[in-house]
């Protein structure tokens, strides 16, 4: 082959090769990712802790994902679709960034100020709430319900409906501006065939508060109301109040319900916490713990009776003048005991006390006097023919001095006093005595409470209906006072 056929050859080859990288620069070229263009965005509002953030992000062109720094904690970026949503949960001003990408091609990065506002001052925290007494809700013993605030705006606790218990969580409702109150909801799960129970509450802002409803779909509304459990209770730190509960005197005489007054020690602790030691008049005795509110109330909501009666309502307790009061509902359905078997219906026991403090060494209680015969324990009601009255002596010292004999004593009375709590305990072993009959005669026990500002004693007695010991108990009323009280 001559040479110059060899460089024409050459120069067709050497051509076509530049042609085809040519081409493929220019097919590569086409095919190249554009980079998108976020648009400008602003967030109409501020955020606030635990409200509902729903936005989208804008832009023109091709996108395959987006990313994101700085979101506030709670709020997510669908790296697909561009959409942020989620509820913020700390509050603060966040510099956040935005990037779309359009495969290895990357967008302008779009920056923004965005404020997450705080939850409304004293939001957070504990709250304590009663429900309405209701016969399909609760079988008519009430209910309570303990909710926990978080500072992100979750919540937990606790709701009591009768002998049902369920937990329960959830997230507040909550609008930036501290203008709107927060507000929450839950179902509570129920048996096939019925539906779950409704319930919807708000926090009103400034009240320390918490109000709302239960019912189910279509059905009866009943209330919840309570308060914010206080933290910081200096005035009532190691204080003890003494309270007696007592029914109301249009009931007095009818022996369908306890004549007698039940009574309740209750010490409370720096943080809020109050202990009670709290013996009804049926003689059903209870320790348990309530959380203080800032106004001085508790709640009670109390089952009793192996989930056959229960005692609820509120007592409030004022640490400026020492005095307490508050009403408490008091039920019992039939029941297998001695002591009022068949129940009894609802009804209000009046609840009133004082700070308590025991006397000091060399002083007196309630000022009395020290004498002869000069207080006296007052019986009445469970069946006594009529009421009587035991005398006996309070000397110095605060010494009880008891008579004895059947002239001075014939009920057989026999106590003491524990002056550190005010608790008077006791038995009779002829607490129905009637002269010339010992054989018919009943021994019984009560127990009574001093209270402060009554400047009484005040409490219950318990006794058979006859000597049998499967025979029914009915309860009386003891009062101790100063004889010319």
């Amino acid at each position: 082959m001559n040479s110059r056929f060899r460089l024409i050859r050459f120069g067709f080859l050497g051509l076509a090769f530049l042609l085809l990288l040519a081409g493929t620069s220019q097919s590569r070229a086409a095919t190249s990712p554009v980079a998108p263009v976020l648009l400008p965005f602003t967030p109409d509002t501020n955020g606030v802790v635990s409200g509902e953030i729903s936005y989208q992000l804008e832009y023109t062109g091709t996108v395959t994902r987006f990313s994101q720094g700085g979101l506030p904690r709670g709020l997510n970026l669908d790296t697909k679709t561009g959409a942020i949503t989620g509820r913020p949960e700390v509050a603060g001003t966040y510099t956040i960034h935005f990037t779309a990408y359009n495969g290895t091609a990357k967008s302008n990065t779009l920056s923004l100020e965005w404020t997450v506002e705080p939850l409304p001052e004293g939001t957070v925290g504990t709250y304590h709430a009663l429900l309405d007494r209701h016969s399909w809700y609760n079988g008519g013993y009430g209910g309570s319900l303990k909710l926990t605030v978080a500072s992100t705006g979750r919540y937990t606790g606790v709701i009591t409906r009768g002998v049902h218990r369920n937990t329960i969580t959830g997230r507040l409702d909550t609008v930036p501006g501290g203008l709107v109150n927060p507000a929450g909801g839950f179902e509570i799960p129920r048996r096939s065939p019925y539906d779950p129970l409704e319930v919807a509450f708000t926090l009103p802002i400034g009240s320390a508060s918490i109000i709302g409803t239960l019912q189910e779909p279509g059905g009866d509304v009943i209330q919840l109301a309570g308060y914010r459990a206080s933290t910081s209770t200096p005035t009532f730190a190691g204080a003890q109040w003494n309270s007696s509960l007592e029914i109301s005197n249009s009931l007095l005489g009818d022996d369908t319900y306890p004549q007698g007054a039940g009574w309740a020690v209750q010490k409370f602790t720096k943080t809020g916490i109050g202990y009670w030691t709290l013996r009804l008049a049926d003689g059903t005795s209870s320790t348990f713990s309530t959380a203080l509110g800032s106004s001085g109330q508790v709640g009670v909501h109390l089952m009793l009776y192996n989930n056959a009666g229960s005692l609820q309502g509120y007592q409030v307790f004022d640490p400026n003048s020492g005095l307490t009061a508050g009403s408490l509902g008091w039920i019992k359905s039939a029941f297998a005991s001695r002591s009022y078997a068949a129940g009894f219906p609802l009804h209000y026991l009046t609840a009133t006390g004082a700070r308590y403090t025991p006397p000091t060494a060399g002083s007196m209680i309630f000022g009395i006097t020290p004498g002869t015969s000069n207080v006296r324990l007052v019986f009445s009601e469970a069946g006594l023919g009529s009421p009587y009255t035991q005398l006996f002596s309070l000397g110095t010292g605060n010494r009880v001095t008891i008579p004895t004999g059947t002239s001075a004593n014939p009920y057989g009375i026999r106590f003491s006093i524990n002056f550190s709590t005010g608790l008077i305990t006791g038995t009779g072993t002829a607490m129905d005595y009637v002269e010339n009959q010992p054989q018919n005669s009943r021994s019984g026990s009560f127990s009574a409470l001093l209270i402060p500002g009554r400047e009484q004693a005040v409490g219950h007695f318990l006794l058979p209906t006859s000597r049998s010991s499967t025979s029914a108990i009915l309860s009386g009323s003891v009062i101790g006072e100063e004889v010319n009280n």
